[in-house]
């Protein structure tokens, strides 16, 4: 009997950023998924590095769930990426990620906007209660997550937080090492 593959949840902007790194990031980590088997869950938009991430993910082979809020479908030009899938449409941002968590193994996070970190605090948080043990795999490129971390660290330094906090993420230097840290985390849950 053969498991089903994991799906991996990736949180990241609708816009590339202003760096040239973050679209390959983007591309690095769509192929990555799909070479390593895994199924994508993701925000349902067509834009910058979320679109990027389920185009490539989907040109490598991989299934791919996108999950929009009604009102963002306009904005975000959300469309399937393919007739196969099937775009879950919610009536706002709080069922979007239940629905995300629910579906998803782990997670990926790539630079972004408020929206990304809103989607990081809220499956940390919940790791934080207890409510899942889903690994969170943050993608650091060219620094982009240090002053999260500092500040995650600032939190526990304050009292604001046990340092256990800091092991709910791992923070990774690049698309390699974050889906080579993805694989690990996986891999340690089965066994």
């Amino acid at each position: 009997m053969t498991s089903a593959p994991a799906s991996i949840c990736v949180f990241c902007g609708a816009s590339f950023g202003n760096e040239p790194h973050f679209r390959a990031t983007a591309q690095a980590v769509g192929a990555g998924l799909a070479s390593m088997g895994y199924n994508l869950v993701y925000g349902g938009g067509s834009l910058g590095l979320m679109g990027e991430v389920a185009k490539t993910a989907q040109a490598a082979g991989s299934r791919v769930q996108g999950i929009i809020p009604a009102f963002l479908q306009a904005l975000e030009n959300a469309a399937p990426v393919t007739p196969e899938e099937k775009l879950i449409v919610t009536p706002h941002l709080q069922e979007r990620k239940v629905i995300m968590l629910q579906m998803s193994d782990a997670f990926i996070v790539l630079p972004g906007g408020l929206g990304t970190f809103d989607e990081f605090f809220e499956v940390a948080t919940e790791a934080q209660l207890g409510v899942h043990k889903k690994p969170i795999i943050v993608v650091n490129v060219d620094g982009f997550f240090d002053p999260l971390d500092a500040m995650l660290k600032g939190i526990v330094a304050k009292g604001f937080a046990k340092p256990i906090i800091l092991e709910l993420y791992h923070l990774a230097d690049g698309p390699e090492a974050a889906l080579l840290a993805l694989q690990e985390a996986l891999a340690s849950k089965v066994t």
